[in-house]
This record gives structure tokens, C-alpha cells and sequence, in this order.
């Protein structure tokens, strides 16, 4: 890689960790659920979905079914998450949100408007789109770099 192109990807990694810092300001709102870094990352995933089976939840995570266990463990008994048996196999459960899943995640969501509304007011159409792709190439290396 030309010594130009690369400097300007570790710029941008150090921008990333500034607008990371920024962000978790605003992200502070949800301090008071007391979540570690991977209960909030699992929490994340029912946005996406809104039944989750733990193979499942170990395979998108890149974790044990071990580690997917003691960490349900944990969010159920704080009311996080629910477990709900598969009728089709009943060694099987159905993860979905439980009360303080969904108060979490609708605050999220209410910081995400807000960052959102902030942000349509110094970026046009075309910077967010050129953000955007740039970011799903960004994620789709990173990802078969993982799986490599």
C-alpha cells in the first residue's frame, strides 16, 4: 500500500475512535442499565430480529454457545431477555426482549433520532451516501478477513 493511501486509513481509524468517543456521550443516557460491552452487543441484535435461538446468537457474535449461555443467564435473570421453549424442539428456546430489553433499546432508538436529526443538518444526500457504502464495503472486508 502507497505510503499516502495508508496514512490516510490510519487518519480515518483515528477519526473513527474520535467520533466514537463523541458518541458515547450521548450513549451515556444508557449507563444506568448497567450492561457490560458484549450484553450490550447481543441486546443489539434484536434490532435486526425479534426471536433470536443462542446458536444463532453464538454464530453472529463469533462466540461459544457457552459464553451465549452464561450471558442469557445474566440479561434473563435482569429481565432482559426471555426464553420461550420451541414448540418443534423442545431443546430448543426462542430468545426475545423481556421489559428492560425493550425500555433499552427504545432509548436507544431515542438517541439514534436524535443523533439522526442532528446529523441531517450538515450532511447532504450524497455524503451520506458515499458514508454509507463505504462503510458496508468496510464491514464486508472486515468480515471475510474474520472468517479467514
Amino acid at each position: 500500500m502507497e505510503g499516502s493511501k495508508k496514512q490516510d486509513i490510519l487518519t480515518m481509524y483515528r477519526r473513527i475512535d474520535e467520533l466514537d468517543l463523541q458518541l458515547a456521550k450521548f450513549f451515556a443516557a444508557l449507563n444506568p442499565f448497567a450492561l457490560s460491552q458484549q450484553q450490550e452487543q447481543l441486546l443489539l441484535l434484536f434490532k435486526r430480529k425479534d426471536s433470536w435461538t443462542s446458536t444463532e446468537i453464538a454464530r453472529t457474535m463469533g462466540i461459544s454457545k457457552s459464553a451465549v449461555s452464561q450471558v442469557l443467564k445474566i440479561l434473563e435473570e435482569r429481565t432482559f431477555i426471555k426464553r420461550r421453549k420451541n414448540p418443534a424442539n423442545l431443546r430448543e428456546s426462542f430468545i426475545q426482549l423481556d421489559t428492560n430489553g425493550v425500555a433499552y433499546l427504545r432509548k436507544m432508538d431515542e438517541i439514534e433520532e436524535q443523533l439522526a436529526e442532528e446529523m441531517t443538518t450538515i450532511l447532504d444526500e450524497m455524503e451520506l451516501d458515499i458514508i454509507n457504502r463505504s462503510l458496508v464495503r468496510m464491514i464486508d472486508r472486515f468480515q471475510e478477513l474474520h472468517r479467514s
